[in-house]
């Protein structure tokens, strides 16, 4: 007898001992038939000793062994059936089980192992084995059990192993990176049970000899690289109860076949290329938990058969082109507990079937082209925890039956053209995680119960009608992480928002809120994006933004804010973008913003700063677009900013800046647009925006410019628009201009200049 898992011996050191002295006595009995009989020629004698010696050659391969137990263990003094790992069979005294999985080692598997004949089971399964499956191991005729997963195993399944292994029953090298084709072979060995070969890469077709593996129960062949057609012959498989095939490039219609298979339990096939319709058999597995069909190209309409599965769990056929209507007939899946139809072509209304489904959990049929009501029915499935019924057309109010759903977790409901009020039942929904109601037209105010939901992390109501003000009660929830109200007509900014510690994302964009923004904000201290603008907001910003050490975005542009920019901003390190631009900012552009060494964007533009531009910019590295104009800016353009190396836009257009182009500019390499037009910039172009070999706009009017064109314009060959217009420029124009094919502007009047343009460009 053996025990694959086992590491303990079933023999005596003393009967091993035996074995092992009188090893001489087997050579020579060996040596002696060779002369007696013919037939045993190329027979080769196995005794212990051999075990040993295929032991040891794994153990020398061994270059990894973290906690150094089989350095330890296997040593040549004692009997092999004592160690650890090895399992010796009590009848013969042969090696008949070695397990060293889950031991960290790494090594290469020995062709000497193919000598243990009397092994039924190998397992070294979540370790760092690597290289190649010797032949060596088709003289396992014994073996049983061979467990290669959660390794770094490479190359083609040798198929000369599975030649003659009769007693084979579970096969497992899912997660290493085999490759090439699924031996055909495999198909001889007629007791297996388990096939797992996922999580490799394998390639070609799925043999449709695997038909005659009668006996088997599990077939994983997902997460490879196979091509071609599911096989018809899979549906010889009567005893099998899983089948995973997803995540291949699988083509063709899924075989009628597949409907003999009448203990099938679990049916997965996502992700691949499959076509055609759904077959009508598939309404025959009624033993059937489980169906995965999502991320295909199946199309036609879902089969009512589908609705004679009455053990379905899950059904999952998300992100195909299904058509047609939602069957009624899914509402006589009384044991359904998921169902998955979203991302599909889906017309008509939900099915009031569906409220039939008690033991429920999720509902997830977003993104088709449902239209009609909600349900009131939904409201009667009191298991569900996530519901996702948005990005289609669904029309009329949130029933309040919704509120009964004690256990829900998720309400997604965004993007549709729901009417009405929120339903102040929600606020029933005390396991409430989540709720998207955005995207609709509903109308009236935030209702205060939504207070009650004391889980809440996210709460998304933006792109509505909704009216009034953000209840103080929002206050109350403290879990809350996220709040998207904007793009609504709500008004006045509660200071209870201040106890919402957890928060991370506030966006009350675009409504109607007036009054000055809440110090209290300034308690947030896990906030990252804040966004405020295109409000009536006025008041200075409150220098208690200075505390949230956390914030990333901040944007507040669009309003009646004034003041200077507050110093304290300077303090937030982990700053990537700003926005306070068209409002009615004061003073000078703090010199602490050169701290912000992560900014990507700074945008101060149409205000009524004043001042130099700080030299301390050009410590902004990171810094990809900058807009600092429509203000009263004034002096030069400061050289630091040639160090901003990855600056894409540069706009500091409509200002009162003064001095020469500099000729630092031309360090920007990466950038792509350039604004400085509307100024008091004296002085040459300087020959250096030659090396702008990305730039596709140049904006310099109205300015006083003077000198020739440079004729390094023409090295811009991805220009498309140039404007140069009311300056004091002379000399020819450029014959080189004609070299920029993309041009499609060129601006360049109210100049000295001469020569003729359509020339310049053919």
């Amino acid at each position: 007898m053996y025990s694959h898992m086992s590491t303990s011996p079933h023999s005596t050191n003393l009967s091993c001992a035996l074995m092992e002295k009188y090893q001489f006595l087997s050579i020579l009995l060996a040596f002696s038939v060779h002369f007696l009989t013919l037939p045993f020629v190329h027979a080769q004698v196995t005794d212990i000793f051999t075990d040993k010696q295929a032991l040891l050659a794994l153990k020398a391969r061994i270059s990894h062994d973290p906690s150094n137990l089989l350095a330890r263990n296997w040593s040549t003094s004692s009997s092999v059936c004592h160690w650890m790992g090895i399992t010796c069979g009590a009848r013969h005294l042969r090696v008949t089980g070695l397990n060293i999985s889950n031991l960290g080692l790494t090594a290469t598997l020995p062709p000497q192992l193919g000598n243990l004949s009397f092994l039924a089971s190998l397992d070294i399964r979540h370790n760092s084995f690597y290289g190649s499956l010797p032949e060596e191991y088709a003289q396992l005729h014994r073996l049983e059990y061979l467990l290669l997963s959660f390794n770094s195993l490479s190359g083609e399944l040798p198929s000369s192993i599975f030649d003659n292994l009769p007693n084979l029953l579970l096969l497992y090298l899912h997660s290493n990176m085999f490759k090439g084709k699924i031996p055909s072979t495999l198909s001889r060995c007629r007791s297996l049970q388990k096939l797992s070969l996922s999580l490799n890469n394998f390639t070609g077709v799925i043999p449709k000899e695997m038909g005659n593996l009668t006996q088997l129960r599990e077939i994983y062949l997902a997460y490879n690289k196979l091509q071609g057609a599911i096989p018809k012959e899979i549906g010889n498989l009567t005893q099998v109860r899983e089948i995973y095939l997803g995540y291949n490039e699988l083509q063709g219609e899924i075989p009628i076949e597949l409907g003999n298979l009448a203990k099938l339990e679990i049916l997965s096939l996502p992700n691949g290329s499959l076509t055609g319709a759904i077959p009508k058999e598939i309404g025959n597995l009624t033993q059937v938990k489980e169906i995965y069909l999502g991320y295909n190209k199946l199309q036609a309409e879902i089969p009512i058969e589908l609705g004679n599965l009455a053990k379905l769990e899950i059904l999952s056929l998300l992100n195909g082109n299904f058509t047609g209507a939602i069957p009624k007939e899914i509402g006589n899946l009384t044991q359904l507990r998921e169902i998955y139809l979203g991302y599909n072509e889906l017309q008509g209304e939900i099915p009031i079937e569906l409220g039939n489904l008690a033991k429920l959990e999720i509902l997830s049929l977003p993104n088709g082209s449902l239209t009609g009501a909600i349900p009131k029915g939904i409201g009667n499935l009191t298991q569900l925890r996530e519901i996702y019924l948005g990005y289609n057309e669904l029309q009329g109010e949130i029933p309040i039956e919704l509120g009964n759903l004690a256990k829900l977790e998720i309400l997604s409901l965004p993007n549709g053209n729901l009417t009405g009020a929120i339903p102040k039942e929600i606020g029933n929904l005390t396991q409430l995680r989540e709720i998207y109601l955005g995207y609709n037209k509903l109308q009236g105010e935030i209702p205060i119960e939504l207070g009650n939901l004391a889980k809440l992390e996210i709460l998304s109501l933006p792109n509505g009608n909704l009216t009034g003000a953000i209840p103080k009660e929002i206050g109350n929830l403290t879990q809350v992480k996220e709040i998207y109200l904007g793009y609504n007509k709500l008004q006045e900014i509660p200071i209870e928002l201040g106890n919402l510690a957890k928060l991370e994302i506030l966006s009350l964009l675009n409504g109607n809120f007036t009054g000055a923004i809440p110090k209290e904000i300034g308690n947030l201290t896990q906030l990252k994006e804040i966004y405020l603008g295109y409000n009536e907001l006025q008041g200075e910003i409150p220098i208690e933004l200075g505390n949230l050490a956390k914030l990333e975005i901040l944007s507040l542009p669009n309003g009646s804010l004034t003041g200077a920019i507050p110093k304290g901003i300077g303090n937030l390190t982990q700053l990537i973008e700003i926005y306070l631009g068209y409002n009615e900012l004061q003073g000078e552009i703090p010199i602490e913003l050169g701290n912000l060494a992560k900014l990507e964007i700074l945008s101060l533009p149409n205000g009524n700063l004043t001042g130099a531009i700080p030299k301390e910019i050009g410590n902004l590295t990171q810094l990809r677009e900058i807009y600092l104009g429509y203000n009263k800016l004034q002096g030069e353009i400061p050289i630091e900013l040639g160090n901003l190396a990855k600056l894409v836009i540069l706009s500091l257009p409509n200002g009162n800046l003064t001095g020469a182009i500099l000729k630092e500019i031309g360090n920007l390499t990466q950038v792509r647009e350039i604004y400085l037009g509307y100024n008091k910039l004296q002085g040459e172009i300087p020959i250096e925006l030659g090396n702008l070999v990305k730039l596709e706009i140049l904006s310099l009017p109205n300015g006083n410019l003077i000198g020739a064109i440079p004729k390094e314009i023409g090295n811009l060959t991805q220009l498309r628009e140039i404007y140069l217009g009311y300056n004091k420029l002379q000399g020819e124009i450029p014959r080189e201009l004609g070299n920029l094919a993309k041009l499609e502007t060129l601006s360049l009047q109210n100049c000295n200049l001469a020569g003729e343009i359509l020339s310049v460009l053919n």
